[in-house]
């Protein structure tokens, strides 16, 4: 009853859906700059983003480099017209324990009514090492571009305000000072925010606020190419990340958060400049930003905020499926219903009980061995290869491996399966097991529900046609091959999205969504073959095709010059020791093992600057001298809610970072800097390690008054680092044969000097 013409058919819709489902994961070409200045530009935002970076240099928050940026930025808005105000000050986040002074930068459009507000943010600080054009350049070039367009407009309802912030690397700062302090933020009930996790890939809405039926309702009417999935911004909850809109949306405001996150690589390296960022990436922020902007301007933001959430998912990048979750679980049941008398209808002279005995096997040995298959092949192409636990430069040889397995998978399933399972079972089994999951959807996870009730309501829709073709040898194979097509799009649509989070060595969770299209095939597979003798050479030549696309990934180099490893030298210094370390760092993966051994690196145990120790790869080396910190301290006071001291640091000359690390031991309950709350651990998530870390980046020359409040009288040690300038002659003799393939990250080069303080 549900006999194919050949099964090549499903394999055609699949590769045909594979292909489209790419598209979700593609950003669109970027625009010209002579079109009208009623479209997005992001060749005109290209040219404002190199002016920005003329130097292609690091410009973190406080340097004078970040100076010099924020001045460009400034005389980009006076050039479209606006007045420009600089909100500075000296700002703390407690949730993160860090502080830095904060020069943000506002500029208003005013509305005809002017009651409430939208603002258009990014921020214009870098990480340490490279110029940022990506994470976040490219959305301060897009809000600018964004902001002489709308120049000439007539006035929004809404006020529209572009905020671009400084020093979010180091911890949200500049959006947290511009929440308590600014004026403007009380008018704030929508916000836009631009961000980046890489160099390339389509710009995605992977948050929103609470409650955010509505606004989702709106983006899907107003943005030409939406990307957006639910369970995205469901694993984001669960991700111990944040950007600038996390302020914003724990004040209550409502907020739209995009970002592309490809080419994750070059992402806080020495690489994210103009010439490595994908101006497609570019102008899908800025159409994504302008088509809201837009949208919101003139709507009542009032009401913005819905009582609940919505789920949803792109299709094809073209239209936004999106649903209230409050009708999931009645949906849910209702096509699940719908869909088992439709089979029980359509077998219900053949169908026996016992038929389910085999089933019952079979359905599991699938599901188990798909992510075991997954797993087993996780170590030859992750863990045995030497790359980044963030994403491979060349992924095509280890997909097709993952999809050669599951189909290796499958085909053995139908060998060992068939002339055991009837088609008619299998499917019963199936579709109830897909009824099942979408039910427990609805009750743990219920804006992810699409994952199983998209292929149920194709199967519902696919049986109505199905009415009309009662007198067909194959009456529900409409219905069949309508769900398997929506089980292809959810399936391939999340093997691609887990495969652009993690890497290879995660194969065993990457190749999960892959079961649910051979779960809902397999009917049609089984009735195909039902008068047929499987041979086991289809099996072999599978299995040989796996190991020819594992050995073309294991031998594919993993970095390359434009992926490259991060890999950086710097230099390490601990008072009291008698020699100093050179090291080579990385923050993620392993430095270059050939390169360690030929200039005498070994692993050795170092003090952490968080009262603990770590492995490295280092060697001695003369020591530098560096000037540490000089200190007093008061004797504690008891008060009501703890004990209390206060200590006043004074600074070596020009240190671009002071940190603290303070024992736990100690009971630390805040810590105060310059009388800014810059640590609260009873409000902050906990983290772990031995110590409560207290970061002031460029701090000033002079002092600084830390007050710590513990709830404890006792003594404890405190860890000072500060960080200073590497000496170019300490390490130019490692550098003549620096590997090609590796660049620093986030931090960069630098010398470091800790010290251990005792708290009486």
């Amino acid at each position: 009853m549900l006999k194919l013409r050949h099964p090549l058919s499903l394999l055609v819709i699949c590769l045909l859906i594979m292909a489209g489902v790419l598209r979700s994961f593609t950003p669109p070409k970027p625009v010209g700059a002579d079109v009208p200045d009623v479209v997005f530009s992001a060749i005109r935002a290209d040219a404002i983003l190199r002016d920005l970076l003329q130097e292609n240099r690091a410009h973190p928050a406080g340097s004078e480099m970040n100076a010099r940026v924020r001045n460009r930025i400034a005389d980009h808005f006076e050039m479209a017209g606006y007045d420009v105000e600089i909100q500075s000050r000296f700002q703390c986040n407690p949730r993160f324990g860090s502080c830095s002074p904060v020069e943000n930068i506002v500029a208003v459009k005013p509305g005809s009514d002017g009651k409430h507000a939208v603002l258009l943010t990014a921020h214009y600080d870098s990480v340490w090492t490279g110029p940022g054009a990506a994470d976040d350049g490219a959305g301060v070039a897009a809000i600018l571009e964004i902001a002489r367009m709308a120049a000439d407009y007539p006035p929004y309802t809404n006020d529209v305000m572009f905020l671009i912030t400084d020093s979010e690397e180091n911890g949200l700062i500049g959006a947290r000072a511009f929440a308590d302090h600014h004026p403007a933020f009380s008018r704030v009930r929508a916000v836009i925010n631009l961000e980046a996790r890489g160099v390339t890939g389509p710009s995605v809405l992977f948050e929103t606020g609470m409650g955010n039926r509505s606004v989702v309702r709106v983006f899907s009417k107003s943005v030409e190419r939406p990307v957006a999935n639910s369970l995205v911004y469901e694993f984001y909850k669960r991700m111990p990340n944040d950007t600038d809109y996390s302020v914003y949306k724990g004040e209550g405001v409502m907020g739209l958060n995009f970002a592309f996150a490809q080419g994750v690589a070059v992402y806080h390296s020495v690489l994210d400049d103009p010439d490595h960022l994908d101006l497609g990436s570019l102008q899908h922020h800025g159409d994504n930003a302008w088509a809201m902007l837009n949208a919101l301007g003139d709507r009542d933001l009032g009401n913005i905020k819905s009582r609940e959430d919505a789920g949803y998912i792109d299709l094809f990048a073209g239209t936004l499926i999106h649903y209230p979750v409050s009708i999931t679980g009645g949906l849910a049941l209702f096509l699940g219903v719908w869909v088992m008398i439709a089979i029980s209808a359509a077998f219900r002279k053949e169908f026996r009980y016992r038929q389910l005995r085999w089933g019952l096997v079979a359905i599991p040995f699938l599901l188990l061995a798909v992510p075991l298959a997954g797993y087993l092949l996780s170590w030859p192409l992750g863990h045995w290869a030497d790359m980044s636990p963030l994403e491979h430069p060349h992924p095509w040889p280890g997909r097709v491996t993952l999809m050669l397995a599951a189909g290796l998978v499958g085909y053995v399933a139908l060998k060992l399966f068939s002339g055991r399972v009837s088609p008619c079972a299998w499917m019963i089994l199936a579709w109830l097991l897909l009824f099942v999951f979408a039910i427990v959807l609805t009750r743990k996870l219920p804006t992810a529900s699409h994952i199983a009730l998209v292929p149920l309501a194709a199967f519902a829709l696919g049986s109505v046609i199905d009415l009309f073709r009662r007198k067909s040898p194959a009456p529900l194979l409409f219905s069949s091959m309508a769900g398997f097509a929506a089980a292809s799009y959810i399936a391939w649509y999340h093997f691609f999205l887990l495969g652009a989070v993690m890497n290879f060595d995660r194969s065993g969770v990457i190749i999960v969504p892959l079961m649910l299209m051979l779960l809902l095939a397999m009917p049609m597979l089984l009735a195909f073959v039902s008068r047929r003798e499987l041979d086991w050479w289809p099996a072999k030549w599978l299995g040989v095709a796996l190991l020819a696309g594992w050995a073309v990934h294991y031998f594919i180099p993993a970095f390359t010059a434009e992926r490259p490893r991060d890999m950086t030298l710097m230099y390490r210094e601990v008072a009291g020791e008698a020699r100093g370390h050179l090291v080579v760092e990385s923050l993620h993966g392993t430095p270059d093992r050939v390169y360690a051994r030929k200039h005498l690196f070994e692993t050795r145990v170092l003090n952490s600057s968080r009262l603990g120790t770590v492995e490295r790869p280092a060697r001695e080396v003369e020591p530098l001298g560096l000037p540490g910190v000089g200190w007093t301290q008061s004797d504690p006071s008891a008060e009501v809610d703890g004990w209390r001291r206060s200590i006043v640091i004074e600074l070596p000359e020009a240190t671009p970072l002071l940190q603290l690390a303070v024992d736990n031991d100690a009971g630390l309950l805040t810590a105060r800097v310059n009388g800014e709350l810059a640590l609260d651990t009873r409000a902050g998530p906990k983290r772990g390690g031995r110590a409560r870390v207290l970061r002031i980046i460029h701090p000033g020359s002079g002092s600084v008054e830390i007050e710590l409040l513990t709830d404890r009288p006792g003594g404890f040690t405190v860890s000072a680092m500060t960080w200073h300038e590497l000496p170019g002659v300490l390490i130019a003799p490692f550098l003549g044969n620096w590997p090609g393939d590796a660049q620093p990250l986030k931090y960069g080069p630098r010398a470091e000097h800790i010290q251990e303080i005792e708290i009486r």
